[in-house]
């Protein structure tokens, strides 16, 4: 590809893990609609729970097109341990987390995709280009058109998730939440927490309660937390799965191995009596995530 690649500082370490960012910025940067490549890689120290962000600018009519083949793409070049997961909370992009082996330990990668030539296309504070289009002769003209990224932000939040991505959801937020209590960010962790307990509360909506059939007095279950209890408690699986989602939430978010290791346990099980077909898919991918956060 054609790239302006800006090397480190003099007398700074490289980070490892932007050797994971080169390799998807490579891919990306073959395509001549990917105008422009930033990244942040994680800090130089080793720690396991690093998190480094690409972000891509794409041409406008292009733009989700890219967003449909990206979980493929990283997956194809750097091995994530398992599918994607598309973060809705951020507002302004598009923009998907996946857990990248690097060496013994994992780094959340984060690609985000914008619009080339809008406000959200300027480089992230902290971020090194690896990839500069807009001086190239030839380069394809930036396609004309409003931003489209306000319409496909609005389809991505009214899209149905399924159990698969309620459940790599969790997992992707434990890993935040982890890296967040064990360096005592603990607010952050509180906060972490409670989207991943959410997130695993609409996996058990989604396995148990929609679709099912009429559900006793359904109006005490509308949206959110209200009611879930006494709706959990209709049936068999759903008492097992509200005593382990307490669990959970009793547990709070784990700072050391062992709290990660029982809190892991905790969310497949759960997962497991709620979607069994969807933990037993998920079995190799799951085994390399407790593998790499050394739980095993």
């Amino acid at each position: 590809m054609t790239a302006t690649l800006v090397s480190d500082p003099p007398g700074t370490a490289r980070p490892t893990a932007l050797a994971c960012l080169e390799r998807v910025a490579a891919v990306l940067g073959t395509s001549p609609e990917v105008r422009a490549l930033h990244a942040v890689p994680p800090p130089a120290e080793p720690h396991h729970d690093g998190e480094a962000l690409l972000q891509a600018a794409v041409r406008r009519d292009r733009l989700a097109d890219l967003w449909n083949v990206l979980d493929t793409l990283v997956q194809s070049e750097v091995g994530a341990v398992l599918p994607g997961w598309r973060d809705r909370s951020v507002p302004c992009a598009l923009e998907s987390v996946h857990l990248i082996p690097q060496g013994d330990h994992l780094v959340r990668l984060r690609v985000r995709a914008v619009a080339a030539g809008t406000p959200a296309a300027e480089p992230p504070a902290g971020s090194r280009t690896l990839l500069d289009r807009s001086h190239e002769d030839g380069a394809p003209a930036e396609a004309p058109g409003d931003d489209p990224l306000p319409a496909l932000l609005a389809a991505e939040h009214r899209r149905d998730r399924d159990p698969v991505e309620l459940l790599t959801e969790t997992l992707v937020r434990l890993h935040i939440v982890h890296a967040d209590a064990r360096a005592g960010r603990s607010l952050e962790a509180y906060g972490g927490f409670t989207l991943l307990c959410t997130a695993l509360r609409e996996l058990l909506r989604v396995s148990l309660i929609a679709g099912a059939g009429p559900v006793p007095e359904p109006e005490q279950y509308a949206a959110g937390w209200a009611g879930f209890d006494a709706t959990l408690a209709l049936t068999p699986i759903g008492r097992s799965c509200r005593g382990e989602l307490r669990a959970l939430i009793a547990a709070g978010p784990p700072v050391d191995n062992a709290a990660l290791a029982r809190a892991t346990e905790l969310v497949l099980r759960t997962a497991d009596r709620a979607a069994p077909a969807v933990v037993a898919g998920l079995v190799g991918p799951t085994d390399s995530y407790r593998r790499y956060l050394h739980l095993d």
